[in-house]
């Protein structure tokens, strides 16, 4: 009997909040009525709002210190 081996594939792009792999359009009804996607992207495990798909996947900016004063010796 042949054993099937079981594939796992890993992604980089996923949520950088809650780690899924999936997100959805954001639609919002117009002011005719109509159902239209906004440009915005929400996460199907979190669901945070995105503006952007990149920004959705992308890690947040490690923020830069700055020395307030500087010692001598």
């Amino acid at each position: 009997m042949r054993c099937l081996k079981k594939i796992t594939y890993k992604t980089v792009y996923q949520c950088r909040e809650c780690g899924a792999t999936s997100y959805q359009p954001v639609i919002d009804r117009a002011d005719n009525g109509a159902l239209l996607p906004t440009g915005q992207y929400r996460c199907t495990g979190c669901r945070n709002i995105f503006a952007t798909v990149r920004s959705w996947w992308a890690p947040r900016p490690k923020p830069e210190f700055q020395n307030s004063r500087q010692f001598t010796s």
